[in-house]
């Protein structure tokens, strides 16, 4: 039973005001401006002058964010009558549309000219078995119809590009003007740097995000004339210093966690609660030690202006310096989050006339006259785990081959997933001084060799 004080106390509790309940549980206080609407005006002129862009339905589905003092009626309104681009509907977009969609926001386009693949479904999310092989951005436009009926979704099956990134950001909607808020929802850098530009030559905020393996990173760019991903990485790394999640990995929860931390800044930066935004500031979480951490970020102000757009692959695609700022965000593995196009670690590397590339039929052909060549896998051993072929030699991942690790004389077979990594660890070798003409790496990959000779090897 309870003693007199603790009922007295109880009572005291409920009384109390809501601001003083979220300083007693350890919340921030409420803004005072935040609750002086409410308090300084009368209810009937209220409802009459807020309310009438919001439905019947859409009250009782956004209840939660009503009763928000720093939401309310008008910040719901805001949400509805905003247009924020995703570019990207994989392991990022996923989870921030939905959220953005559940939330609310009334206008949301998306870019993305891929398609879904059985690949995608460890971790984006908002695709399933049933969309497999349809266009990401009609899978990511049925699912959020479904989660909120009262989103209009715009839909841009093209690549984000020099020349499609301009129009796409000042398209908008047929009844608004251009998109208020950009998401990063790519994966490799070429894109970053172009929608950081786009972004500053159209004055449009945007939330950048960048996962691998455990890691990941997120920031606000040009947010009020604050810093931007230039800032962050004035030059991007060297072609192939970066792994993509195709050759890394990635946690399939991760892109949950920073997809969601990014529609938490664009709801946000809606609402106009930036104070607390990401801006000048660059979140780090660590999954495996369930850790979040931060390092400031400034803009500098002796940069030359963007005005216009470049050729972002070749910029990305020669050698470049890390940046001190870049050096603080790298891993444990002493990389960046960014993923690396595949793309881009191709062309740098190109079919060098040193060494043989081979494809696997003339490769199986060869074999089966009694070619006998020592067969390295440059995989990482969790993907010669998956799926190897089964003459293999060693496994060697192609960022550490060396000399040592093939026979001093006779042909050398090199194999990765698609081609790529083969070729680089083919020029390591021929640099360390082995004779090109021993090298042949299978052309396509495993992939290739999946594909055109064993059906019945696993794809991953």
């Amino acid at each position: 039973m309870m003693t007199s004080f603790a009922k007295l106390f109880s009572i005291f509790l409920a009384l109390n005001s809501i601001s003083t309940y979220r300083v007693a549980r350890g919340f921030a206080p409420m803004r005072i401006e935040a609750l002086s609407y409410h308090q300084r005006t009368p209810s009937s002129t209220r409802t009459a002058s807020i309310t009438e862009d919001l439905s019947h339905e859409e009250i009782s589905r956004y209840s939660r964010h009503l009763v928000l003092s720093d939401v309310g009626v008008r910040g719901q309104k805001a949400l509805k009558n905003a247009s924020v681009l995703v570019i990207g509907a994989g392991g990022l977009g996923a989870p921030c549309l939905m959220y953005l969609a559940a939330a609310g926001i009334g206008h949301i386009g998306i870019v993305d000219g891929d398609v879904v693949d059985e690949s995608n479904l460890q971790r984006q999310i908002i695709h399933g078995t049933s969309t497999v092989g349809l266009s990401k951005c009609e899978s990511a436009a049925r699912r959020i119809q479904d989660i909120n009926p009262h989103v209009n979704v715009r839909q841009y099956e093209e690549e984000f590009t020099s020349e499609t990134a301009l129009r796409i950001l000042g398209d908008g909607f047929s009844d608004k003007r251009r998109y208020d808020v950009v998401i990063d929802g790519s994966d490799n850098f070429p894109t970053k740097y172009l929608i950081n530009d786009a972004c500053t030559i159209t004055n449009t905020p945007w939330v950048y995000s960048a996962i691998l393996a455990f890691e990941g990173q997120m920031s606000v760019f040009n947010l009020d004339n604050g810093p931007d991903y230039r800032d962050l990485l004035p030059t991007p790394p060297p072609p192939g210093d970066v792994p993509s999640c195709a050759e890394g990995g990635v946690l399939g929860v991760l892109p949950g966690t920073m997809g969601c931390l990014q529609a938490t800044e664009v709801i946000k930066i809606v609402l106009g609660r930036t104070e607390g935004c990401m801006s000048g500031r660059v979140l780090i979480f660590d999954a495996m030690r369930m850790k979040f951490s931060e390092v400031g970020l400034k803009r500098e102000t002796d940069r030359e202006n963007i005005t216009a757009l470049i050729d972002y692959k070749g910029f990305c695609g020669g050698p470049q310096a890390k940046s001190e700022q870049a050096k603080g965000l790298m891993n444990a593995n002493g990389r960046t989050m960014d993923e690396a196009e595949s793309g881009i670690e191709a062309s740098s590397t190109g079919d060098s006339p040193s060494f043989h590339n081979i494809d696997p039929q003339k490769a199986l052909a060869k074999l089966s006259s009694g070619w006998s060549p020592w067969v390295v896998d440059v995989r990482l051993q969790t993907e010669n785990d998956i799926v190897a072929l089964p003459f293999t030699d060693r496994v060697v991942p192609h960022r550490t081959i060396r000399v040592k690790d093939i026979p001093e004389d006779g042909d050398v077979l090199v194999y990765c997933k698609a081609g790529i990594r083969g070729k680089k660890a083919c020029s390591s070798l021929v640099e360390q001084g082995v004779d090109p003409g021993r090298l042949f790496n299978l052309d396509g990959g495993i992939m290739k060799w999946q594909k055109e000779l064993d059906p019945s090897m696993p794809r991953y």
